[in-house]
């Protein structure tokens, strides 16, 4: 449906020239309306980025319900210096079809007489709209946590304060005993002296930030906005009264409905405005202050780079406290790591942290500050401690073992092993063990100061053919832990030989002897087998050979006889 603008340029034309009588000069006033800008949320004036979003008891679609009366604002003198007030902004006129039944002029002279009528009656005059503009508009909003000894009876302080500035409590949250959130407004012109009031209350002020926000031009925008939409209002009102048809005031009382829901909405808007302009809101966190709970994180303590350091600390909660929770900070810039996981001890009023472990993997910034932070909460409200020790990271001295050449040997004779090894410079409580991965238990030595080998001996009591593998093992401690380093080596056990003299060893003769006669039993014992194996092929081979040579001495014999 087209729109007759004629409202938005009679409200400018009354201004200046007065109404045309003219339905020509009517249609050349006609001009497309400009689109309302969309006001912001009552959230976004409300503070809900602040930092408090989100938190229990946080005001979210909150009006200002119960607040009092908009305080009024005060129109300084006008100046030639002052900013022109911007033009009433058009609002959109009802549509062609709700004044078919009435003529233009008609409709022009109701128009600038609905304008008149909206501009004396104090709604949203071009005076105003100067004044406002002078004035500023500003919303403030302050954010605060402190710390308290009781959150009860700070959350009771604090509302007997918002009293006693003329405020009011918008929302409050006491469900934990460690923690609360309340949010109260008071008046603009006094919100400093309240944050001051609020901070005697704090044994300490954790954190305190102020936001403001300027509304003067929605504020400007809204009350423009108004007048266009007041002066439509009375039109559609009196063409509402000439209407003879009820199909026509049926289409007047339609569009008039639609109007007013806008004209009620841009008040509200406005109203809000005032009322938050001129009551700033504060919200406040509060927290409990915390009791001192003793932490001990053990000694200070030598890791080696790569080695797998582990961290454990005891602590002693106070009467009352039974959740916990525990971060570890290394020190060395990688993440901190947190549990709730601990135990109770052998003695009844301490517990300790499950174990964590941690990789130092550069040790060019040794020594590094550990601290390990607890918090622990319950009936008894909230407690904190922590405690800090000394983590020196080095590279371990390494240690160059040698267990010697290859070893031949006689079974049962006696194996000599000499090791040897390097000593770096801060290794302490050397000691060394041959394994001679023969089953037998090792042989330990702790070598004399200055001693850079080890020696043994051992008897292998069987021969084998593969070689055994002896390991000589050093081991030492240094600042950052023990040191171990292996070296193996290979022992080939033989067969003893027996009883030698000039040369000739009855034991070898008898072995061989005995090796002789038995290879000559294994082949009679295999011809055995062949034969007894193919014997029937041996009955008809000689079968076979008994008839040919029978045969051959027959003819032989006939030839003799012939």
């Amino acid at each position: 449906m087209f729109l007759l603008l004629a409202v938005l340029v009679a409200c400018g034309s009354s201004l200046s020239s007065g109404p045309s009588k003219e339905s020509a000069a009517l249609q050349s006033r006609v001009v497309p309306a400009a689109p309302a800008p969309a006001a912001p949320a009552p959230s976004a004036v409300m503070g809900l980025d602040s930092p408090f979003a989100g938190l229990p008891g946080f005001p979210g679609n909150q009006g200002i319900r119960g607040a009092p009366p908009p305080m009024p604002v005060a129109a300084p003198a006008p100046s030639a210096s002052a900013p022109a007030a911007p033009a009433p902004v058009a609002a959109p006129a009802p549509t062609s079809d709700v004044f078919k039944a009435f003529s233009d002029d008609a409709i022009a002279n109701q128009l600038d007489e609905s304008v008149a009528q909206a501009q004396t009656s104090g709604t949203g005059t071009e005076g105003d709209v100067e004044l406002v503009s002078q004035q500023r508009i500003i919303i403030r909003t302050v954010d605060m946590t402190l710390v308290v000894g009781n959150v009860a009876t700070t959350l009771d302080d604090i509302a007997e304060l918002a009293q006693s500035f003329d405020g009011w409590v918008v929302s409050s949250d006491r469900s934990a005993k460690h923690r609360g959130f309340i949010s109260l407004r008071v008046p603009a012109d006094q919100l400093g002296d309240a944050v001051l009031r609020l901070r005697g209350m704090a044994e300490e002020v954790e954190s305190e930030s102020t936001s403001s926000q300027d509304v003067t031009d929605e504020y400007v925008d809204n009350r423009s906005r108004l007048v266009s939409l007041k002066a439509t209002e009375g039109a559609l009102l009196a063409l509402l009264n000439r209407a003879e048809k009820v199909e026509d005031a049926l289409n007047v009382q339609r569009e008039l409905a639609s109007l007013q829901a806008e004209i009620e909405s841009k008040q509200g808007r406005i109203k809000f405005l005032e009322e938050t302009s001129a009551f700033s809101l504060i919200n406040v966190l509060l927290r409990l202050s915390p009791i001192d709970m003793p932490v001990d994180a053990g000694p200070d303590q030598t890791f080696s780079l790569g080695e797998n350091a582990r961290f454990r600390a005891t602590f002693t909660p106070p009467e009352g406290i039974e959740d916990f929770t525990f971060t570890w900070d290394f020190g060395d810039g990688s993440p901190p790591v947190t549990s709730n996981r601990t135990a109770p001890t052998a003695e009844d009023d301490k517990r300790i942290t499950a174990t964590i472990a941690h990789f130092y993997e550069d040790e060019r910034d040794s020594p590094y500050i550990v601290e390990v932070e607890m918090t622990g909460t319950g009936d008894a409200g909230l407690a904190e401690g922590s405690d800090t020790f000394i983590a020196t990271v080095t590279k371990l001295p390494s240690i160059e073992v040698f267990a010697g050449e290859i070893i031949v040997v006689e079974e049962g004779e006696t194996a000599e092993f000499e090791g040897t090894f390097t000593r770096p410079q801060g290794l302490t409580e050397i000691t060394y063990s041959w394994d001679f991965g023969d089953g037998t238990a090792p042989e330990r030595g702790v070598p004399g100061e200055g001693i850079t080998s080890a020696i043994a001996e051992h008897i292998y009591a069987d021969h084998r053919p593969r070689p055994y593998q002896a390991t000589l093992e050093v081991k030492g401690q240094s600042e950052a832990g023990e040191v171990v380093s292996r070296s193996e080596i290979a022992v080939f056990v033989q067969e003893a030989r027996g009883f030698i003299i000039a040369g000739w060893s009855a034991g070898d003769t008898s072995k061989t002897a005995v090796r002789t006669l038995s290879a000559v039993g294994q082949i009679a014992g295999t011809l055995l087998i062949w034969l007894g194996i193919f014997s029937p092929l041996w009955i008809l081979l000689g079968g076979v050979a008994y008839l040919i040579v029978r045969q051959v001495r027959r003819n032989r014999a006939r030839s003799r006889q012939t």
